[in-house]
């Protein structure tokens, strides 16, 4: 799953990849967590969402806030199937945290070649015109299945322009998948990252341990 990010962007290089997109500078979130809002990018525009996606059709103010979709079952689920088509996004980030699922240690992937981490989402709009996202998920790819079995969907530069068309989300769908082992990079990081009281770069700082 993916649970927590950093958006710590250079904008030059943003502007560069997404010229048709009017984005302006923004303070850096080192610990980006659900229920935070953020600049996300759609078809046409740029829009200040929550992270935590809920449905329109949701009447119940006790609904859980869903922060992550699994790509394999986006045309199934109803919370889903009628977003893929018309409601995709890309979160911008650079880098998120995982976490061991058996030492519990965090760990900070990154990619290897830019600044930029763009994961694919859906967005939606509830009754009082709030907007919220969830970020969609695949299976790991070997590197970072040593730590857990889930990973984002990360869509690399040249994909940008068909996630967010208003393509079919058949014709597009083979972009849902784990991004290749040397697009990415980790390390083992501080636990200071568990609080998301903790926001600076900081918490980034790989751990040295001695054996």
């Amino acid at each position: 799953m993916c649970g927590r990010f950093s958006f710590d962007i250079d904008y030059e290089e943003v502007k560069t990849r997404y010229p048709s997109h009017n984005i302006t500078p923004m303070n850096s979130i080192f610990n980006f967590a659900p229920s935070m809002k953020l600049p996300v990018l759609t078809t046409n525009n740029v829009i200040d969402i929550n992270w935590g996606l809920i449905p329109q059709w949701v009447k119940d103010k006790s609904f859980r806030p869903l922060i992550n979709a699994r790509s394999e079952t986006l045309l199934e689920k109803p919370s889903f199937k009628n977003l893929v088509d018309s409601r995709r996004c890309i979160i911008l980030s650079n880098g998120f945290y995982e976490w061991d699922t058996k030492s519990k240690s965090p760990y900070f992937i990154q990619p290897t070649k830019s600044n930029i981490m763009a994961f694919g989402g859906l967005f939606d709009i509830d009754n009082e015109g709030i907007y919220s996202f969830t970020i969609i998920t695949t299976e790991a790819n070997e590197k970072l299945s040593k730590i857990h079995h889930r990973m984002p969907l990360i869509i690399i530069e040249g994909d940008d322009e068909n996630w967010l068309s208003e393509s079919r989300y058949r014709d597009i769908e083979h972009l849902a998948k784990p991004l290749d082992n040397h697009q990415v990079k980790m390390k083992e990081i501080s636990t200071l990252v568990n609080s998301t009281k903790n926001n600076n770069s900081e918490i980034q700082n790989k751990v040295n341990r001695l054996f």
